[in-house]
């Protein structure tokens, strides 16, 4: 008697210990269907959330007389086909300053990694593809951001995808400097207007080596070239 009462007493332990964790995995995981894709890296599941990609950006869609990022529809194109019809999970990120929640950007979106029904990242598969660059920011996990810039330096080896274009262009055998705080990388006309710190900053020899560090480009100096800038033999089909 006094056994099974024992045994009892430890499955009650363990399930005590073992809740919290569970109830953790469960709030910041789930498995949805995606709706639409309005671009590369953001999703909207069929319940009207817009979810945000987890350290990856893809370039900007045409928008209004906005002109579109070169690569842009390819890799909307790719997260598409990855997910039709798929259920996807879906790791959300936890908000450092509010633990306990799901993270949301500026934008209002939460960010998450998603997980392709093979188990495969959709955010790793991006950058192995060359159909986006790595977007560090405080609040991805120290060994996912490690996986994602893996991919992207795979990537930049092989010349996949964009980088072939986008390597090619004489802009990137320019002098680029980076920002040790905000892990963002300037062209030098740009770098003026930036007023980052001395101390701050980092001298990155040319495109390649920046994004290869795991820097991103600081969107107003316009270092990502628009499609219409690149030759057509250089894109692929649409």
């Amino acid at each position: 008697m006094r056994r099974i009462f024992g045994g009892w007493a430890a499955l009650v332990a363990a399930l005590f210990f073992l809740a919290p964790n569970l109830l953790a995995r469960e709030q910041f995981e789930e498995t949805a269907r995606i709706a639409a894709w309005p671009d590369g890296d953001t999703a909207v599941l069929r319940d009207g959330r817009r979810i945000r990609l987890m350290g990856v950006d893809t370039p900007e869609m045409a928008r209004q007389n906005q002109p579109g990022g070169y690569f842009a529809r390819e890799a909307r194109n790719f997260v598409r086909r990855l997910t039709k019809d798929a259920s996807i999970r879906i790791v959300f990120c936890e908000d450092e300053e509010k633990p306990g929640r799901r993270l949301r950007d500026r934008y209002g979106r939460l960010l998450g990694e998603f997980f392709l029904p093979d188990g495969r990242s959709l955010n790793e598969q991006l950058l192995y593809a060359g159909m986006a660059f790595y977007f560090p920011h405080a609040d991805i996990p120290a060994r996912a951001g490690e996986r994602l810039l893996a991919a992207q330096k795979l990537a930049l080896k092989n010349r996949a995808g964009c980088w072939q274009g986008v390597l090619a262009r004489p802009e990137a055998q320019a002098v680029h400097i980076g920002n040790r705080k905000s892990r963002r990388f300037f062209s030098r006309a740009c770098l003026v207007q930036a007023r980052v710190a001395k101390r701050n900053q980092v001298r990155f020899s040319d495109l390649e080596a920046a994004f290869a560090a795991g820097y991103a480009p600081a969107r107003p100096c316009g270092i990502w070239p628009l499609e219409s800038a690149m030759p057509p033999t250089q894109s692929e089909p649409h």
